[in-house]
């Protein structure tokens, strides 16, 4: 009798309440993503179970994508006509500090509107409208200060998403089309929405245990890096550290120094919306003291991204500056990732190059774009340079560059020198630093390159070994000897002859590549650059989380100082920083 009484019950609670919906895996496969392909720059992100595909709503840093600002997929077939909850995993942009709930989407199923959301949430959350209901399971939560790369480590907020669809909007056998359509928010620009590939969200197995504690163990060691960098961040009388320049959430990098005439100086950078977005510009700040800087002029080509500028001052007083361009991006703005593969070479049009501009007013205006031509040489195309030009005793200039597609070669990134007789007006292939065919030594890219009281040539080069390669040439840059990695670790690498001969190399190190925390560190050579004082290394920073930093580069200031100019992100916001010390 008492059986049958909870039984009566039970079946009177579901007539009031109606019966649990049925569940269903929220995601089967992706209609429409802009990162659907395989070249796009976001392809995967770490949830709460790890590393997954993900599909992504527009990149914000390309403008043909934010026209259509939207995502979508199908669910897994519906077993039955029913009340049905589909169930998927989904992440979203972590918030700047200043935000408590970010932007919203609009939610349609089968093309017919059911809800609005927002994003940014970090703890459980609903949503209802039209009969639709939505509900948000935070799982794992990604603050802004763990410095996760905000273009390439999308992580953010992930949790399950429950979205319940009233029966008449279910078809039995057929599965669901989901939209999301990303709102606008004037305020910051870089928000995003995720659906993961997961299509075993339901499933509550050992397995899916055990990729959550995996996660779980990389947090904690994370989270353990964090602490041990903030305790051991703290004030060392040997360096002075202070802000160049900072603009809110826009990218910037690298720095670049260039001298002026009665001890001024100027510092270059570009500035975008992105690591790798097509509307880099390049910034100009000045300074008379070296520690106070205000920006002097900005300038750049539309739809050109303009990714370094490098340079010196003339004699006669004018600045030419060597502009780095790259033109590998797609009509909606996004960087063609596989470029090697999808790109074609040297089929009339140049890629990556170099132009020159120049000032005579010390940096305060810039003349129109000489663009440097490759004609005749045996690359294609050029990147670089990532350091300033050497002046020779004959009134010459050389610039190092990286070469690519060497002979026709796309696996061989060499370092080249081309020379100039008239102020940069024009130049010409001069040789070869060091060489790779098909790539076996590591690529030799961004030369740092230094003119020795000697006369000597000494040139120092990123390696995908993490060691920094050196070679050297006794006879003004016409012959080189066979490149050797260095002992010092990290990139790019940055030369100085200080007054008493000894030559400064300072690099940045970044994590995971060179070791972790990332910073920035010199090494110094008595020898032109045979040997390297490894013992004595220098840590200018050890406490820069974010791979996307550093890009060292350094001048000689009064009584023996040095100033070492250089990038970092810290919580997703870019700045120019610099570091006096003395070696």
């Amino acid at each position: 009798m008492k059986a049958k009484l909870i039984a009566g019950c039970c079946a009177a609670v579901g007539l009031v309440f109606g019966q649990s919906p049925q569940r269903v895996e929220g995601f089967a496969g992706i209609v429409f993503a802009h990162n659907a392909d395989a070249s796009s720059v976001v392809q995967n992100g770490v949830d709460f179970r790890g590393s997954s595909r993900g599909y992504t709503t527009a990149a914000w840093w390309a403008p043909g994508q934010l026209k259509d600002n939207r995502l979508e997929w199908k669910t897994a077939a519906a077993p039955a006509k029913a009340r049905t909850t589909f169930v998927f995993a989904g992440a979203s942009s972590p918030l700047p500090a200043e935000l408590l709930r970010g932007p919203e989407l609009r939610l349609s199923v089968n093309g017919q509107h059911a809800l609005t959301f927002s994003i940014g949430m970090r703890r459980d959350y609903g949503w209802n409208g039209n009969g639709f209901s939505l509900r948000y399971r935070s799982i794992r939560t990604e603050w802004v200060t763990w410095d996760r790369h905000r273009q390439f480590s999308l992580e953010g907020d992930s949790g399950v998403y429950e979205l319940t669809v009233p029966e008449d909007h279910i078809r039995a056998g057929e599965p669901v089309t989901l939209k999301v359509e990303l709102k606008p928010l004037a305020r910051w620009d870089k928000a995003w929405f995720m659906v993961k590939a997961r299509t075993d969200v339901l499933a509550d197995g050992h397995e899916q245990l055990k990729e959550e504690v995996r996660q779980l163990r990389s947090d904690v060691n994370r989270l353990s890096e964090l602490v041990d960098v903030l305790v051991n961040r703290k004030a060392d009388p040997k360096f002075e550290h202070f802000t160049i320049h900072s603009e809110g959430y826009r990218h910037l990098h690298p720095a670049d120094i260039v001298a002026l005439k009665g001890g001024e100086f100027l510092v270059t950078t570009r500035i975008a919306s992105e690591h790798l977005a097509a509307d880099g510009d390049i910034l100009v700040m000045h300074s008379r003291d070296a520690r106070n800087w205000s920006v002097r002029s900005r300038f750049g080509i539309p739809n050109l991204d303009e990714r370094e500028a490098c340079g010196l001052q003339l004699p006669n007083g004018e600045i030419v500056l060597a502009i780095f361009y790259n033109k590998l991006y797609r009509p909606d703005g996004e960087y063609e990732r596989q470029w090697a593969t999808k790109v074609k070479f040297g089929q009339g049009t140049q890629h990556l190059g170099t132009y020159i501009v120049r000032s005579k007013d010390d940096g305060r205006t810039w003349s129109e774009p000489e663009y440097v031509s490759l004609k005749g040489m045996h690359f294609t195309d050029t990147e670089g340079p990532a350091d300033a030009m050497v002046p020779m005793p004959d009134g010459s200039l050389l610039m190092p560059l990286i070469g690519y597609n060497v002979r026709g070669d796309l696996d061989n990134h060499a370092s080249v020198l081309l020379r100039s007789t008239d102020s940069g007006k024009s130049w010409q292939y001069f040789s070869t630093m060091a060489d790779d065919p098909g790539g076996k030594k590591g690529h030799f890219q961004e030369p740092g390159l230094v003119r020795m009281k000697s006369g000597h040539l000494l040139v120092a080069m990123r390696n995908n070994s993490g060691y920094i390669w050196t070679a050297k040439s006794k006879d003004g840059g016409k012959t080189w000897s066979e490149p050797k990695p260095s002992p010092m670790t990290g990139h790019p690498a940055d030369l100085v002859q200080l007054p008493d001969g000894r030559v400064l190399c300072t690099y940045g190190v970044r994590e995971p590549v060179h070791g972790a925390p990332g910073g920035v560190r010199a090494a110094i050579s008595k020898d032109e650059g045979e040997t390297w004082d490894m013992e004595n290394e220098v840590i200018l920073r050890n406490d820069l989380l974010n791979w996307d930093i550093g890009y060292p580069e350094s001048m000689v200031l009064a009584h023996g100082r040095i100033l070492t100019v250089y990038y970092m992100n810290v919580s997703g916001k870019y700045s120019i920083q610099g570091t006096i010390w003395k070696p």
